[in-house]
């Protein structure tokens, strides 16, 4: 075990603490995304869900199984007790997210199986997005940037490495 490594429960609150949470209207037209508080809600809801497969690919690719349950588990408690608090929950309930992220969790996972990098992913993302009419076709390269700024891939990688 290195100088550097955690355990299992400081490499979730390490990841936790990595992941962005909560997208304000402001943050949205630095991008040059005009959007309505429901939109920005919704988009919120649309980044953590991409957040959150990430993270728990990189618990997949990096913890033992025995310890992968419960990071996951506490890692989605953490998010649970911020829904409507830090992260805009706007109408939607926690279980309706968890539902509406398993779908996505199981459409990029074929996506990854299929070969596409971290940025086909967050393309596919955006299109998801522009399906739901949350942004206009003419902002997918400004929410495309977003999305590489506020899904940061490579650093729950690198968060992971020093599980010991």
């Amino acid at each position: 075990m290195s100088a550097n490594s955690m355990t299992p429960k400081e490499a979730a609150a390490a990841l936790i603490k990595a992941m962005p949470i909560g997208l304000s209207l402001q943050q949205l037209e630095e991008y040059g995304i005009e959007a309505t508080t429901e939109q920005a809600q919704a988009i919120t809801q649309e980044v953590l869900s991409l957040n959150l497969f990430w993270v728990f690919a990189a618990i997949e690719a990096h913890i033992p199984q025995k310890y992968q349950s419960a990071l996951s588990d506490f890692i989605l408690g953490e998010v649970e007790a911020g829904w409507g608090t830090t992260i805009l929950g706007g109408s939607v309930t926690w279980t309706a997210f968890l539902n509406e992220w398993q779908d996505r969790r199981r459409h990029y996972s074929r996506l990854v199986e299929e070969g596409r990098s971290p940025l086909a992913v967050s393309a596919e993302a955006v299109a998801l997005m522009e399906e739901n009419r949350l942004v206009p076709e003419a902002a997918r390269h400004n929410l495309l940037t977003l999305l590489i700024d506020f899904v940061p891939v490579d650093t729950y990688g690198q968060l992971l490495e020093d599980v010991g």
